[in-house]
């Protein structure tokens, strides 16, 4: 079942011209209704907006912003660069220590072949 505002409606659509009378007839309401219906359908139509030329403040503003956001932009591409180079310094680093035990062991072993190593364990 449809509603009156909603048969209002779709009359006026069909029936621009229609007075309201003779709405408010054909879809049974009373004239003021349609006068409320037709009034609320005005207003959601959009207004068209009018462009207005920034002032200098704003003009200047929007400078400010566009070079802080540039600047920002430079930080964060910084920032990123800054941690693939200390990722890269970790590897660096892992790989290190991973040669570093692995002569500890080479040390330890030769020792113990040519029997180098003190009563406490320490090399001459």
């Amino acid at each position: 079942m449809i509603n009156k505002a909603k048969q209002i409606r779709e009359f006026k659509e069909a029936n621009p011209s229609a007075p309201i009378n003779k709405i408010a007839d054909a879809c049974n309401a009373t004239v003021a209704y349609v006068y409320q219906v037709l009034h609320k359908m005005q207003n959601k139509k959009a207004k068209p907006v009018t462009p207005v030329e920034p002032t200098n403040g704003q003009k200047t503003l929007r400078k400010e912003i566009e070079r802080l956001h540039k600047e920002i932009e430079q930080w964060k591409n910084l920032s990123d660069l800054n941690e693939r180079r200390v990722a890269s310094f970790m590897e660096q680093v892992r790989q290190a220590k991973l040669h570093h035990n692995g002569l500890e062991y080479v040390i330890s072993y030769l020792e113990s072949r040519l029997g180098i190593k003190e009563q406490d364990g320490t090399t001459v």
